[in-house]
C-alpha cells in the first residue's frame, strides 16, 4: 500500500515563512521554484498565505488610535521576530550559525494565525448580528407597514360599503350629507372650500339627552373639496352632528358658527 508523500518539516516552515512574506530573496526563490515541482508543498502554500495575509489586517484602527492598537502593529512584531530568529541558549543569534538554520518562527505564524482567524471571526460575527438585527428591524417595519395598509384598506371597503348600502340613513344639507348605518356615522361633503390659512374643519356630535356638542375630529378636503370622515361616536347614542372653521388643532367647543348642522332622527 502505497503512502502519500510527505515534505520534511524543514521544507513546509520555509514554505510557512515564504507566506509571510520573511525569506530573504535567496531562500524566496528557491521556494518559489520548490513549489512549482511539489503538489504537497504547493498546496500548503496554498493553505497558508490567506491567513498569513490577514495577519494584522483584520482590525485596522483609524486615526492616533492605531498607533496604541495591537492588531493593526501585530503583523509588523511577527516578522520582526521572523527575521531577527530566536536567540539560542548561548546568547547568540540562531542567523548567526552558517551551519545550520534552527527555524523558530512557524510558532509565531500558528499564534499569529489563530489571533488573525480569531478577530475575523469576531467581526464576522458583529458584522452578522448587525445585518440580522437590521434584517428583523426592516422585516418588523415592513410587517407593520402591511398591517396598516390591510387595516386602512378594510376601513375604506367598510366605508363605501356604508356609504353605499341601501339600508344606509342620509341627511342631506346643502353640500354635504351625514350618512349613519348601524352603529356607523359618517359626514360626506363636496364642494367644500379650503379653509383659510392656520384653520381647519372640526365636526362635532351630540350626545343624545345632553345640550352639549362633544369635539370630534378635524379635516381639511382634498383639492376637489371632498371630505369623507368617519366619526368616533356612536351613531345610535349621537342626536346631532355638526361641522365649523376652527383654529389648527382644534377647539373644545366651537367658535364660530357651523356650516352643517344635522339632526339624526
Amino acid at each position: 500500500m502505497s503512502r502519500r508523500f510527505e515534505p520534511p518539516h524543514d521544507v513546509l516552515d520555509d514554505v510557512a515563512v515564504y507566506a509571510l512574506g520573511a525569506l530573504p530573496p535567496a531562500d524566496a526563490r528557491r521556494v518559489r521554484e520548490h513549489l512549482s515541482s511539489c503538489e504537497a508543498c504547493a498546496q500548503e502554500y496554498a493553505r497558508l498565505r490567506p491567513a498569513a495575509a490577514l495577519i494584522g489586517l483584520s482590525a485596522e484602527t483609524p486615526g492616533d488610535d492605531a498607533r496604541n492598537c495591537p492588531s493593526t502593529l501585530l503583523k509588523p512584531r511577527i516578522m520582526a521576530q521572523v527575521r531577527s530568529g530566536k536567540p539560542r541558549s548561548d546568547g547568540r543569534s540562531a542567523a548567526a550559525s552558517p551551519a545550520k538554520r534552527v527555524p523558530t518562527w512557524p510558532a509565531y505564524l500558528v499564534a499569529a494565525a489563530c489571533v488573525a482567524i480569531a478577530i475575523i471571526s469576531s467581526m464576522w460575527n458583529v458584522a452578522l448580528t448587525g445585518q440580522l438585527k437590521q434584517t428583523q428591524s426592516e422585516l418588523a417595519r415592513a410587517s407593520q407597514r402591511s398591517s396598516s395598509l390591510a387595516g386602512a384598506l378594510a376601513d375604506e371597503r367598510s366605508t363605501i360599503s356604508d356609504l353605499l348600502g341601501s339600508d344606509a340613513k342620509r341627511y342631506v344639507q346643502n353640500n354635504g350629507e351625514v350618512v349613519t348605518r348601524g352603529s356607523r356615522a359618517y359626514i360626506a361633503m363636496h364642494d367644500l372650500p379650503q379653509p383659510p390659512r392656520g384653520r381647519v374643519y372640526q365636526a362635532w356630535t351630540l350626545p343624545k339627552g345632553t345640550t352639549k356638542m362633544v369635539p370630534s375630529l378635524t379635516f381639511v378636503p382634498d383639492a376637489h373639496g371632498v371630505a369623507v370622515i368617519a366619526l368616533p361616536p356612536d351613531a345610535r347614542t349621537t342626536a346631532a352632528v355638526a361641522v365649523s372653521v376652527e383654529p389648527e388643532g382644534g377647539s373644545k367647543q366651537p367658535t364660530t358658527k357651523p356650516i352643517l348642522v344635522v339632526p339624526l332622527t
